[in-house]
């Protein structure tokens, strides 16, 4: 991802089998980063639909929700 230190955005877990992940960005970015998440419709040809789930001020509040 070019660019994505700029605007603080980092992928901490991703779980396939699960179907989540867990991105961490600053609190300044979070709503463009939701809705630019949002509008992502395929990855390599293949139909996803991302939808956040919970916001949340740390990894660890995210990390108990989930039950990881």
């Amino acid at each position: 991802m070019k660019g994505a230190n700029k605007i603080g955005l980092w992928l901490v877990e991703l779980d396939l089998e699960k179907n989540y992940g867990i991105i961490r960005c600053s609190h300044e970015t979070k709503e463009i980063i939701i809705s630019a998440i949002t509008l992502i419709r395929d990855i390599n040809g293949k139909r996803v639909i991302f939808s956040p789930l919970r916001t949340s001020g740390t990894i660890k509040s995210i990390k108990k929700h989930l039950e990881i």
